[in-house]
């Protein structure tokens, strides 16, 4: 299997005054420190590192406007706007060499140059692949990401999202599994998974993956039964809903995916049965009706005309049923209009009777607001000083009106009313032509068609309930039919469902899954106990756990295991972790399916309480790693010289105080 192996990293930037600014970083086998004080551009070199693998969602970059990088690689440098800048990222899998090219300013970000060539040959040679690197498309032909997992020899997988889709897995989601950012990266393992694409279970499948797991594919069957289990519930929920429903309406029940009903003719039988026995019935009945009628075609003839009067009563009938609703809602209307008017005639001879009263008395100040009664002009009421001129009318005048308009409505009233008893009396006309028509139709039956023709009409009520029940069993029976698709994807359902259940329940844990998260535990017991945690306290080291119940991350059964420590007991824990990863693919990547890159990028494990004593543990602990297989790169810095002299051996670059920046001049303008 293909390793990922950084060889260079370097930086162009051009100002618009044509002063170039730029860096080299060489990396090597093994151990790779980047050292300097804070702030002078350690994480800007594992920025470059991420981006130029087109991974910039792991360090929590999500839009394509945002730029991970700090100021002076796009914006301005020294006083001077930068005109264009970009980063050559170099890159060997073991077997081929190639170089990236990617724009952080003055080109197209989305896109990035590929050559097959070292760094320092790029911009001498022309045969060159571009490929996309955000957007649509980054694993298609022509994406970034298909580019990269043929590069690494990583097959592309599809995995089942929450929202019942597939998603592939991206370089950013295995990026967790070897990359610590430096924020947000120390707080737990995988801290950086990208969830955005909505993977079921992301960091099991991340691990599973790169760890080269058997129980990759089981654990692929685990979310797709529960995929499965999910919608078979939907399914027979639904089935179930409308087969209640039409058992209610036959007043059935369900015996072996069939209707039984209960009936009075022929006892307890299928609803496909009881339909049959309807149709012989309905058509003897009909047949019989038909030799009765076929004797007398006179008295058919007669009768036909009299239902058709009776038919025509009935309409005319009804419509004068209508009219004579309409109307008395029209007389309604009007009484209560006339409520009112007395109603406001009663209040008007009240106000007239005040005046007469406060006229009579010589009231000299009004009863409701108790102003004094100064004047008795005709342009002003007596009581309240109401200018009279503009007011609507006097009561006199309403009392007029009212009247005027009570007269009217009565007379309205009166003349519907008259109306209404008009349309009662054709109304009665018309049901004694109806019972009229009736009792002939009867009398002729009985009189002209003997007692059998009599029969008729009760033979025929019986035959229509009989047309009756047959319609509406045999819809009931084609919308229990119409079910059968659902059924038959339920039963589909099932079949998948028993099969993954059954390939999952005879799972066992492979040797080579065994012996990957023996050997995994293994290695962090023994690095756990090299940093010196728990006070190397053997029996609670011995008991720490890797499984897929907590994400195979370190875990204890009887205690939280991030919460019996120190915060920097907290990085021990993780740094262990990583380096057993590590640790584990290369001594068993010959053995096993193992995908793991055998790289590790450690971004400033001091900046969360890792102490210098710590630091120098773990580097004790890498330096027994293979170094021809494997690459560690990490930032770290102290203030003290002697510790500087046992990284001295691994630093590959050095920013030696806090003004000396990564970026330097290259030329000036």
């Amino acid at each position: 299997m293909l390793r990922l192996k950084i060889n260079k990293l370097s930086y162009n930037i051009k100002t618009k005054d044509n002063c170039l600014y730029g860096a080299e970083i060489p990396f090597k086998d093994g151990l790779n420190i980047i050292y300097g004080p804070n702030s002078v551009g350690k994480t800007s070199i594992i920025t470059g590192l991420i981006y130029g693998l087109g991974a910039e969602k792991g360090l929590g970059i999500f839009k394509s406007i945002q730029n991970p990088f700090k100021p002076e690689f796009y914006k301005s440098i020294d006083g001077k706007e930068i005109n264009k800048s970009y980063l050559l990222l170099e890159l060997s899998n073991g077997e081929e060499t190639v170089t990236i090219f990617r724009y952080i300013k003055g080109g197209d970000i989305n896109i990035a140059a590929v050559k097959n060539c070292k760094s320092e040959d790029f911009l001498n040679t022309t045969e060159m692949e571009k490929f996309i690197v955000v957007g649509e498309g980054v694993f298609s032909d022509n994406g970034f990401q298909s580019f990269l997992y043929r590069f690494l020899g990583l097959p592309e997988v599809k995995l089942p999202t929450y929202d019942k889709k597939f998603s592939k897995l991206y370089f950013e989601n295995i990026l967790p599994m070897f990359f610590v950012e430096q924020r947000a990266g120390w707080s737990q393992i995988q801290a950086r998974q990208v969830s955005r694409y909505g993977i079921k279970e992301v960091k099991n499948v991340a691990f599973e993956y790169l760890l080269g797991l058997d129980r990759f594919k089981i654990h692929l069957s685990e979310i797709k039964l529960k995929e499965i289990s999910n919608e078979l519930k939907i399914q027979k929920d639904e089935l179930h809903r409308k087969e209640e429903n039409l058992l209610i309406l036959s007043n059935a029940e369900k015996v072996d995916e069939i209707p039984l009903l209960n009936t009075k003719e022929i006892g307890k039988t299928s609803i496909y049965d009881y339909i049959s026995y309807l149709k012989e019935k309905y058509k003897v009945e009909s047949k019989f009706i038909n030799e009765l009628s076929s004797q007398n075609k006179e008295y058919e003839s007669s009768n036909l005309k009299i239902r058709d009067n009776i038919k025509m009563f009935d309409f005319q009938y009804r419509k004068f049923s209508q009219r004579i609703e309409k109307i008395s809602n029209e007389i309604s209307g009007y009484e209560n209009y006339l409520e009112r008017i007395k109603a406001n005639k009663y209040k008007n001879k009240q106000l007239r009777k005040i005046r007469e009263f406060s006229t009579e008395l010589n009231i000299k100040s009004c009863p409701v607001c108790e102003a004094k009664i100064q004047s008795t002009s005709d342009d002003e009421c007596i009581l309240c000083h109401s200018d009279i001129s503009k007011a609507v009318s006097t009561p006199e005048q309403n009392l007029v009106f009212l009247e005027d308009e009570e007269n009217t409505f009565k007379k309205v009233i009166s003349q519907r009313v008259l109306d209404r008893r008009k349309m009662i009396e054709q109304r009665n006309i018309l049901k004694e032509k109806i019972n009229a028509s009736e009792n002939q139709l009867e009398h002729q039956t009985d009189t002209y068609a003997g007692k059998k023709f009599a029969r008729i009409r009760e033979k025929i009520i019986e035959v229509d309930s009989i047309h009756k029940d047959l319609e509406r069993y045999s819809r009931l029976s084609v919308r229990w039919e119409e079910l059968k698709p659902l059924r038959k994807s339920i039963n589909k359902l099932v079949i998948k469902k028993d099969k993954l259940k059954e390939k999952i329940d005879h799972y066992k844990q492979t040797d080579n899954d065994f012996k990957i998260l023996k050997t995994i535990r293994k290695y962090i017991h023994s690095n756990v106990r090299e940093l010196g945690l728990f006070k190397n306290n053997k029996q609670l080291i011995d008991k720490i756990k890797i499984d897929a119940s907590d994400n195979y991350t370190p875990y204890l059964d009887d205690f939280d295991i991030y919460n019996i420590s120190s915060s920097s007991d907290n990085i021990r824990i993780i740094l262990s972790y990583y380096l057993a990863l590590l640790q584990t693919s290369i001594k068993l990547k010959k053995s096993s399916q193992i995908k793991f890159p055998n790289l590790l990028i450690l971004d400033e494990p001091k900046q969360q309480n890792l102490d210098n004593d710590s630091l120098i543990d773990c580097i004790n602990v890498i330096d027994n790693i293979s170094f021809s297989e494997s690459q560690v790169i990490l930032t770290t810095y102290s203030e003290l010289e002697k510790d500087r002299i046992k990284f001295d051996s691994h630093i590959i670059y050095e920013m030696k105080h806090k003004e000396d920046y990564l970026l330097k001049r290259i030329k000036d303008n």
